[in-house]
């Protein structure tokens, strides 16, 4: 096999070398084609539209462009000759400057002038062009690879290559590596941090989620908001008992609005809070939804919103992203969670769609509740 004679290239889930120095891996068989081994990412993908995701699809089509003109092009063979084989990589970085665009994208191909000081990557090609045009190594996003002759896919940088993006990896921890099954480009596989990362279970469309759920009818529209969540392009879902609003709340609310189009708030009832916490919430379900309802970050509110994240409440209201503090909705009711206590958002988690935003300050709800009981207690008594 082409690719067994290759001993700069590794296949598909070949063991990553622990560290750069060490002398390069033996290339690996391929298990690429057992699809109870891997599971492929699509163009068609949802997830590839979510925000944490977003530079993976830019990639994908810059390199679907790039074989396509490689494969109208006029080849010259002195630059691959001595392996004879043409490699393609475009890396994608992510760009402030641009105000058209908010990735700059730069291709490598492999060039083979004098080796083997003389080799050069296409990894690494399109790393250099990056520099050159002055690019911040923090920039760099996504690096993909291609066999254009599709004898070698899906294709791995080489360890020379992997060294380089270990050391970038210094500069941001989160570059991820695409490598395509053919030259078709439709599926592909990302290495996140040296592990195969898995695509997250497809979400209906709107169509198929609206199904007569009785969630529906516990949405209400803020003031100013005509669209319900299901008609909307991006909806963040944040949730919790939101008692006083205190300046944590806020903030949340502030960080959810800027990962999306639209903010859906689940407020949790008066009922639901007392199983959950053991005791009656510090204010009336009412006041906390009408304190949500006027907060400008708001689109939606839902009412007598379910403790823990569903499939069906994803899927109805058409969620895109769930956002929560580091000071948990758990922690902001003064509760101790144990072990044995579902994860309210674990669902979420395993859809992909679940951010946690660092809580600006310590306060919650109890704490908040507490020291305004004791200003009280403090005043003095009138005569």
């Amino acid at each position: 096999m082409a690719q067994e004679n290759d001993p700069k290239r590794r296949r598909l889930l070949a063991p990553l070398p622990s560290s750069p120095r060490l002398p390069p891996a033996s290339p690996a068989l391929s298990t690429f084609s057992d699809p109870e081994v891997v599971e492929w990412w699509s163009t068609d993908h949802t997830a590839l539209t979510w925000q944490p995701l977003r530079h993976l699809l830019p990639a994908v089509q810059e390199m679907q462009k790039y074989l396509a003109e490689w494969q109208k092009a006029s080849k010259d063979a002195y630059w691959q000759r001595k392996s004879g084989k043409t490699v393609l990589s475009v890396l994608i970085c992510h760009s402030e400057a641009d105000a058209e665009s908010e990735w700059r994208v730069f291709r490598g191909m492999n060039t083979e002038v004098s080796l083997p000081a003389g080799s050069f990557c296409a990894e690494r090609a399109a790393i250099a062009r990056a520099a050159s045009d002055f690019v911040h190594s923090g920039d760099i996003s996504t690096i993909a690879t291609l066999d254009p002759t599709d004898k070698m896919n899906p294709l791995w940088p080489c360890e020379v290559c992997q060294s380089w993006l270990s050391k970038l990896k210094q500069q941001n921890e989160n570059i991820a590596v695409i490598a395509f099954q053919s030259i078709e480009c439709k599926q592909f596989a990302v290495r996140l941090n040296d592990k195969l990362l898995e695509p997250p279970a497809m979400l209906p469309s709107p169509n198929e989620a609206l199904s007569g759920s009785p969630l529906l009818d516990l949405v209400e529209l803020a003031e100013g908001t005509s669209e319900y969540p299901w008609d909307c392009k991006e909806v963040v879902y944040v949730d919790g008992a939101w008692n006083f609003l205190h300046a944590g709340h806020q903030r949340i609310l502030k960080e959810a609005k800027a990962r999306g189009s639209h903010v859906l708030v689940g407020v949790h009832s008066d009922q639901t809070l007392n199983d959950v916490f053991g005791s009656k919430s510090h204010e009336d379900f009412a006041t906390r939804v009408g304190r949500i309802l006027q907060n400008r970050n708001v689109s939606f509110v839902l009412r007598d919103a379910p403790w823990r994240i569903s499939k069906e409440l994803i899927d109805v209201l058409c969620i895109k992203k769930v956002v929560s503090g580091s000071i948990s909705k758990v922690d902001d009711g003064g509760k101790v969670q144990n072990e044995e206590d579902e994860e309210p958002y674990r669902v979420a988690k395993d859809f992909g769609i679940f951010e946690m935003v660092e809580s600006s300050d310590l306060i919650t709800e109890e704490s908040h509740a507490n020291n305004t009981r004791k200003s009280l207690e403090s005043r003095p008594t009138p005569c």
